[in-house]
């Protein structure tokens, strides 16, 4: 389960505008609900309220500007996705699968989406059915995060155990984008279960140089085994150490205390 918690830390990325510029934008707009423009400048605002509010891990907030954007385009793909999204944030995995199913149904093509339920399929350890959205996700050659897809992927087939496939992948995401460093880890991950740790510590080592001080605890993890496995005992204690302050709750911490006793 460990590269299930990889995803999770690398799911999507929400940017949102300030609350206030959201209100104003939303209370602009009722009288012009009459116009395609009008309505979906007025979902859009809903939208991003829904996000502040996300931002600030205010789900039941979220909620109600959602509904409200529902009520002018009850097909809203973008809208079902975020309410998909914020019942994943609340574990209510029985409704975000509804809605994301709902999102599909009124845009089974869109990149974005496919990517986002594959994504939380992967979360559920659903694997074969998350690669099936994944790679109807890369069906256009356009999509943006191409890279991301690749990526995702990539960590089905190490979860899998398929190191051939997953190595293939995440080549295709650094192919893409050099700077997508769960690939890079992934490949870190690769090595090292293949038992060639010079080359799983490159990996690695480029993970850590772009990641500075910011490991996850799935990298952490990670570079105290491969620390040991190289016989590094100093830097295997400096991330345990790293483990222990920064995560002293994570289940990556707890197997390392079970591991160490």
């Amino acid at each position: 389960m460990k590269i299930v918690k990889l995803l999770k830390v690398f799911f999507v990325t929400v940017i949102c505008i300030v609350i206030v510029g959201c209100v104003t934008e939303v209370s602009g707009k009722r009288n012009t609900l009459n116009t395609e423009k009008g309505r979906q400048e007025a979902v859009q605002a809903y939208i991003d309220l829904a996000l502040g509010y996300i931002r600030e891990g205010q789900t039941e907030e979220a909620k109600q500007p959602l509904v409200d954007a529902l009520k002018i385009e009850p097909n809203s793909a973008d809208v079902n996705a975020m309410i998909a999204y914020v019942f994943q944030l609340e574990q209510n995995y029985k409704d975000a699968d509804i809605y994301f199913k709902k999102a599909l149904s009124s845009d089974p093509s869109s990149s974005r989406i496919l990517n986002n339920y594959g994504v939380f399929l992967f979360s559920q350890n659903r694997l074969d059915e998350s690669k099936k959205y994944f790679l109807k996700a890369l069906d256009d050659p356009f999509y943006s995060e191409r890279s991301m897809v690749f990526e995702n992927i990539g960590l089905v087939d190490l979860q899998q155990n398929n190191l051939i496939k997953a190595e293939e992948n995440f080549r295709q995401a650094l192919l893409l984008n050099r700077s997508r460093v769960v690939a890079i880890l992934g490949l870190a991950q690769v090595y090292y279960q293949k038992k060639n740790y010079p080359t799983a510590l490159n990996y690695y080592n480029t993970y850590v140089s772009m990641m500075g001080d910011a490991q996850s605890p799935q990298g952490l993890s990670l570079g105290i085994r491969l620390s040991n496995a190289m016989n590094d005992k100093a830097s295997a204690a400096k991330y345990a150490t790293q483990l222990e302050q920064l995560y002293p709750k994570s289940v990556e911490y707890r197997e390392y205390k079970a591991g160490s006793k």
